[in-house]
């Protein structure tokens, strides 16, 4: 195993669009998969709400902003070789001046299902809220079982 490089990182949340993001409802953890948009600073997420505000992510989200961002891919070259990148920060909604450059970061890299309905809920019935991830500690690992011995400072 060896550390990535941030280089490395931000050009492995640029290929990818989606990872899993967990959150902590009181003291319960809560993780959903997460389409994301990524510009070399912060994730930004376009989060969906079709059922109001009541809903578990919201009040995730409100209870505790602490977040943690998992992403993974397999390499498209050699298979044996996987990387994982892990965020952890703290969630904050994006201000109305900087929406434009959120969406712009979604456009660029984000992944989506072909069908953005939730849950059986009309899209018009379906409210977008942008937010984004300080990045409190950011952190990427390759591994693969083919290699014999690595180590974590990136020596082999």
């Amino acid at each position: 195993m060896r550390n990535l490089a941030k280089d490395e990182i931000d050009e492995a949340l640029v290929r990818q669009g989606v990872g899993v993001l967990a959150m902590a409802e009181s003291d319960q953890p809560y993780a959903i998969p997460m389409s994301f948009g990524y510009d070399s600073e912060k994730p930004v997420f376009p989060m969906q709400w079709g059922g109001g505000y009541e809903g578990r992510k919201n009040q995730a989200i409100e209870s505790n902003p602490n977040v943690c961002l998992t992403v993974y891919e397999q390499d498209a070259e050699d298979e044996s070789i996987w990387r994982s990148i892990i965020i952890t920060g703290e969630l904050y909604e994006i201000p109305e001046k900087e929406e434009q450059q959120a969406y712009a970061s979604i456009a660029s890299n984000a992944e989506f299902p072909p069908d953005l309905g939730v849950w059986g809920i009309p899209f018009e019935n379906v409210e977008f809220r942008l937010f984004g991830l300080d990045k409190g500690d950011c952190t990427g690992r390759e591994f693969s079982t083919e290699y014999e011995r690595w180590d974590i400072d990136g020596s082999e």
